[in-house]
């Protein structure tokens, strides 16, 4: 049982993982081709990093980048805990605790930058139901595994 919700994690959290680091790159070129406006003389470069956009764009990747870190964190940590490979012993220290706090923490940013931060104050309503599903799913997986494994030892 451990091993199929560390796989079902490891699994969620990648997607999680591969498509915030997406959203990063991708958002970033967007904001590199905003300074495209530049070319208008009468706008300054601090006026251009001080406008509602810019706020608006590094807000978002802000979010995003939080959300990156703790997705891998999880994913690590389930990862090592699911195979611990030759590392053995000093990985299978990584107790349910240390496992369940991390997933408690990516929840609840989780929950926090889906249905507050990013749709009602930087009003990005960008990611569907499946997107959605995902995350709660890989947030759901996180608490199973640590819980069970905190449990089990």
């Amino acid at each position: 049982m451990l091993w199929a919700m560390g796989i079902l994690g490891i699994i969620l959290h990648t997607l999680c993982t591969a498509g915030a680091g997406v959203g990063l790159v991708v958002g970033f070129i967007f904001f590199l081709v905003g300074f495209g406006e530049m070319k208008n003389r009468s706008r300054t470069l601090g006026s251009l990093l001080l406008s509602k956009d810019t706020l608006m764009i590094v807000g978002t990747m802000g979010v995003v980048l939080v959300y990156f870190l703790l997705s891998y964190w999880n994913l690590k940590m389930i990862g090592n805990a699911t195979f611990p490979g030759m590392l053995g012993s000093a990985i299978r220290e990584i107790s349910g605790r240390q496992l369940l706090t991390a997933a408690v923490l990516y929840a609840f940013w989780t929950m926090i930058s889906l249905y507050w931060l990013l749709p009602k104050v930087f009003s990005f309503d960008g990611l569907g139901l499946k997107i959605q599903l995902i995350a709660l799913g890989a947030a759901g997986a996180s608490i199973l595994y640590g819980i069970i494994k905190m449990v089990m030892t």
